[in-house]
């Protein structure tokens, strides 16, 4: 059976960090509940759950759609209809209903305090 070194991470060596933001500094199951729950109500489909959405997120939102779809039991045609009424919730609930996580605020603080220089990278289509 292999062994996995662990290496103790010297944070004196470095001097900036970049972190990401959905799902690591902050919950946005919410958002992505809202504006899905919204968008199959649209299109006279039932929502799906937080969970199924939790277990989904994380390979862009056409593929979040394009499985709430299937899991909706809505028709693969619909998607380029839904993408439209989801960009439009998505817009109007980003950020409602998103949660920083307990101790990024603390973590984040504390690498400014060493001087770090802070980057945060996300793969939302707009600033």
């Amino acid at each position: 059976m292999a062994t996995m070194k662990t290496q103790q991470l010297d944070l004196a060596a470095l001097d900036a960090a970049i972190v990401d933001l959905d799902g690591t500094l902050v919950d946005t199951v919410g958002d992505f509940e809202q504006a899905l729950a919204r968008t199959l109500a649209d299109l006279a489909l039932a929502p799906v759950d937080r969970a199924f959405i939790a277990r989904t997120v994380g390979r862009g939102s056409m593929h979040l759609l394009a499985q709430t779809l299937a899991r909706a039991g809505g028709a693969p045609g619909l998607l380029e209809q839904a993408w439209a009424h989801y960009q439009r919730h998505y817009a109007a609930v980003n950020g409602r209903h998103a949660q920083v996580y307990p101790g990024v605020s603390e973590g984040l603080a504390a690498m400014r305090a060493r001087g770090w220089r802070l980057a945060c990278v996300t793969n939302k289509p707009r600033a």
